[in-house]
């Protein structure tokens, strides 16, 4: 089996040997169990259900939560590999969406990426019912635990849909989860303990860094200064979009690099332009939301800064590791003022709907108003929470989501369960005030060695390191800059004369 999986790997893939987890992966669904493998960013994750979706006789399904991951991953597979795949998302107009589905019954893919709310659609799963499925891979898994740092509601359906399908072997796959998400993980999808592999998260090679500032004028500053200084490309990332837009514009109009911002406010054509450019090296540097990075497949970022204090560990440790994949030395900069704490604590209270506004959805509700973005606006609710608040009221209730759905009051069921939905919502809102002040003790200890405090984080004890571990370790930031006098000596001198250059190049 060894090394026919190894030929299978060289064949599709071009690697001569699997990354650490992978083949313990790979094995464990090819022989029918349900598997969680916990990798590092970077660690090769996709590989570990590309490789049996072309061994197995059906289809493999792959829940993906970013619509710009599914297609990037669809292209790669049908362009530099000629797999088969293909993806149903929203961008498909209804035309496209009925001739994808055509070919998925007359078997004409392998792969087929979807998101987890299209895969709610019961028109969906009777046609990959019908076709019948291999395996279910879940990317980006610590999605479906209530503790994860990305809850999203159809995430927590997903058991619902293994069943709907027959049951076929899962995969789960995420590299962040504590012990308690990975617990829960294994609990909704009936995973074995001995079926979890689990890898290092500890990225040896990236340097850790944390940069307090005074204020946010001293931070843009020393910012704009150092996107300057390090060296290849690099992300740079920022809590809000109005800091992406604020910082890739004065940097645009003072500094030296290609720089763009990226962000979800963009249209999806655009956010996909941007993304290609920084692939193909057109662009030195993005300036992002976190809506930037996932699944990107470029082994050479050589530095992420974070511009802002990031709202948890997890999402820390996910846009960290996208520097050096290729195992270069890499750097990640976190700058910090206590400004930062507002700006999140704002973001959380935001999130959360109030009392009050669960009891005017269920008034909307009780009078079987159809739940439009206008209407939900009246209330100052978005459709996410919207989602949210009915998908904790059906937890609570003894009804069954089918019952819910055609029942002619809907709204009795959340304003029956109102205080219970609140209370839920509470816990939710707790959880991530102390997933935040968990970060802020991070970026405000000064004693403790960082990888060591980010590893003990996930339940991990390893902290090795191979060029330089933090500051609080001690840390060299000039080994990841870059000296541009020589470059920019010879740039000037071609417009101006030697006295001219040294004149801009030597103080005054």
């Amino acid at each position: 089996m060894s090394t026919s999986l190894q030929a299978h790997l060289q064949r599709h893939f071009g690697y001569e040997t699997f990354r650490a987890g992978q083949e313990d992966i790979i094995r464990g669904v090819l022989a029918g169990a349900n598997v969680l493998g916990v990798l590092a960013t970077g660690g090769g994750k996709s590989v570990t259900y590309q490789l049996p979706a072309l061994m197995l006789p059906g289809i493999t399904v792959v829940v993906s939560p970013l619509i710009s991951l599914m297609m990037d991953q669809v292209q790669q597979m049908r362009a530099q590999r000629r797999i088969a795949a293909t993806y149903l998302n929203s961008l498909l107009d209804p035309a496209d969406m009925r001739e994808v589905m055509r070919e998925i019954e007359r078997g004409m893919y392998k792969l087929v990426y979807i998101s987890p709310e299209k895969l709610q659609q019961s028109y969906v799963q009777a046609l990959l019912k019908k076709v019948g499925v291999s395996l279910i891979a879940i990317d980006e898994a610590h999605c479906i635990s209530q503790w994860g740092h990305d809850f999203r509601t159809d995430y927590l359906r997903l058991p619902e849909v293994v069943r709907a399908l027959g049951n076929p072997p899962v995969l789960a796959v995420t590299a962040t989860a504590t012990t308690a998400v990975r617990e829960e993980i294994c609990s909704l999808l009936k995973i074995k303990p001995e079926h979890v592999v689990l890898q290092s998260l500890n990225r040896k090679n990236i340097a850790i860094d944390i940069i307090p500032a005074a204020d946010e004028s001293e931070r843009r500053s020393q910012v704009l200064r150092q996107m300057d200084e390090w060296k290849g490309q690099g992300i740079v990332y920022c809590s809000t979009r109005q800091a992406v837009e604020v910082l890739a514009t004065s940097y645009q109009l003072e500094g030296k690099r290609r720089v763009h911002a990226y962000h979800g406010g963009m249209n999806s054509m655009e956010r996909m332009l941007i993304q290609q450019q920084f692939l193909s090296g057109d662009l030195d540097m993005i300036v992002a939301t976190n809506a930037f990075g996932m699944g990107i497949d470029k082994p050479d970022i050589r530095f992420v800064i974070h511009y802002q204090l990031p709202a948890n560990m997890e999402a820390y440790v996910q846009e960290i590791g996208r520097v050096g994949r290729d195992g270069e030395a890499g750097y990640a900069a976190l700058y910090y003022t206590r400004e930062d704490v507002q700006i999140h604590q704002y973001m959380i209270e935001r999130e959360y709907p109030t009392r009050r506004q669960i009891d005017l959805l269920a008034e909307l509700l009780r009078q079987q108003q159809p739940l439009t973005p206008e209407v939900l606006a009246s209330i100052e609710l978005t459709q996410e929470m919207a989602d949210l608040l009915l998908f904790y009221a059906q937890r609570v209730s003894t009804a069954s989501r089918e019952e819910v759905a055609a029942s002619l009051e809907p709204g009795m069921e959340l304003r029956d369960h109102a205080d219970q939905v609140y209370g839920e919502l509470e816990r939710r809102k707790l959880l991530k005030q102390r997933k935040l002040a968990e970060m802020i003790r991070f970026a405000e200890e000064r004693e403790n060695c960082l990888r060591k405090r980010i590893n003990g984080y996930f339940g991990e004890m390893g902290h090795e390191y191979t060029l330089q571990c933090c500051s609080v370790c001690g840390l060299e930031r000039s080994l990841y800059k870059e000296s541009r006098q020589t470059e920019n000596v010879g740039r000037i001198e071609t417009s101006w004369d030697l006295r001219q250059a040294l004149s801009v190049l030597l103080p005054k």
